[in-house]
Formats: structure tokens, C-alpha cells, sequence
């Protein structure tokens, strides 16, 4: 009975620690999406500020 237990018990808490890890990446990819969507909003308003500015 207590292997059975023990069992659960470290299961449970590997299944913990990759959910903790899986949440660590989604942030990250989250950050990194919207880093690169302001990078690419600046870089388009540069554009359009280069054609104003030639004209």
C-alpha cells in the first residue's frame, strides 16, 4: 500500500514540475511574440516616416 502511494505522490509531483516548466516557456514565447510585434510596429512607422520625410 505504500509503494502505491509513494508512487502517486512522485508522479504528482513530476507531473508539478512539468506543468511549472511548461508555464516558464509559454511566458517566455509570450514576451517574445510581443517584443518582436512592437519591433516590427517600430520598424513600419520608420518606413512611413522615411517616405514622408523624402517627400
Amino acid at each position: 500500500m505504500n509503494s502505491i502511494l509513494n508512487t502517486i505522490l512522485l508522479q504528482t509531483q513530476v507531473s508539478t514540475e512539468q506543468v511549472a516548466t511548461h508555464k516558464f516557456e509559454v511566458t517566455i514565447a509570450v514576451i517574445a511574440v510581443i517584443f518582436l510585434g512592437i519591433v516590427g510596429y517600430l520598424i513600419s512607422i520608420d518606413r512611413k516616416l522615411s517616405k514622408l520625410e523624402k517627400k
